[in-house]
């Protein structure tokens, strides 16, 4: 059993529920947190019915608490909530939502991280994501990337306090010498001072831009491992998905979590990052996009 308390996050999809609480009965977590954002419409609300039963199928010895919600909050608004509720009650947990199918090994993985950098001032975030090719290879079993990839991942309490759902900081730290000379790349910077500013204006419902533009002002570092732990199967289902989400990089591995190494250089792997900003992000091939937009919108 994991020690290690987990929040699950679900709305309207009660078959990804049931085979994500499938999956975590082989963990058999003793602390588990149920958040099901409110239903949009009466159809909404049939689901969203039909995914709480799923969660009432939680049948090995645990402890568990449930927030569900009557009214949609939406990504942004209601991720953030379920958030700040968990780490009210816990110091540290593990972050699931209902589509993101973890191993055995992330569990074990978080674990060993959550005890490699308990007071660590640099170690902001703990993934299971790895979307890199099988050239890469790490000594360690892991590596210290920018990106705090959301597909399952865990942190600490004191680093969701820093956290900042609107991201007011926004204008002013995009102004600013540490925005200028940060970790990014200069096409990194570009690419992502659009996100930002499409997130500010409120034109991109997103929790998770937020907690990683709120990571980078506070200059903290994401633990990566080095094969990919979770499995997304809200990929197959996505009009987003593209041929590459079904290769070999996204496919789930098991990591034997008991070669890891402790690791203290805590620098990025830019080499790794400018992988994933190039072929997870597409970041070149959506600036030269917007580039486009912007001129046939004028």
């Amino acid at each position: 059993m994991s020690n290690i308390p987990v929040l699950l996050l679900t709305y309207n999809r009660p078959k990804y529920t049931k085979k994500n609480i499938d999956n975590l009965r082989k963990i058999k977590p003793k602390k588990i947190f149920i958040f099901c954002d409110g239903p949009k419409n009466n159809k909404d609300k049939n689901l969203c019915e039909d995914t709480i039963k799923e969660t009432q199928k939680i049948n090995w010895k645990c402890k568990i608490e449930k927030k569900f919600l009557k009214k949609n909050l939406g990504c942004k608004e209601g991720v953030s909530l379920a958030i700040n509720w968990f780490f009210k009650r816990n110091y540290k947990g593990i972050i699931l939502e209902d589509d993101c199918i973890a191993n055995k090994s992330f569990f074990e993985f978080c674990n060993k991280m959550f005890s490699f950098y308990k007071n660590s001032k640099k170690v902001g975030c703990i993934t299971g994501d790895n979307f890199l090719s099988n050239e890469f290879k790490f000594k360690n079993g892991y590596y210290f990337s920018k990106y705090a990839n959301c597909w399952g991942w865990a942190t600490w309490r004191h680093t969701w306090k820093l956290y900042k759902k609107d991201i007011n900081f926004w204008p002013n730290f995009k102004k600013s010498k540490s925005w200028e000379k940060n970790f990014l790349s200069s096409e990194e910077r570009k690419y992502w001072s659009l996100v930002f500013d499409e997130c500010y204006k409120d034109k991109i419902d997103s929790w998770a831009y937020s907690w990683t533009l709120s990571l980078w002002k506070n200059n903290l570092l994401t633990v990566t491992p080095s094969k990919n732990l979770v499995k997304n199967i809200g990929l197959s289902s996505s009009r987003k998905k593209i041929s590459m989400y079904s290769s070999i990089i996204y496919k789930m591995k098991y990591l034997n979590v008991k070669k890891i190494k402790f690791n203290n250089n805590l620098k990025i792997d830019q080499k790794a990052d400018n992988y994933v900003f190039e072929n997870h992000f597409k970041g070149k091939m959506k600036i030269r996009l917007w580039k486009i937009l912007r001129i046939f919108n004028q």
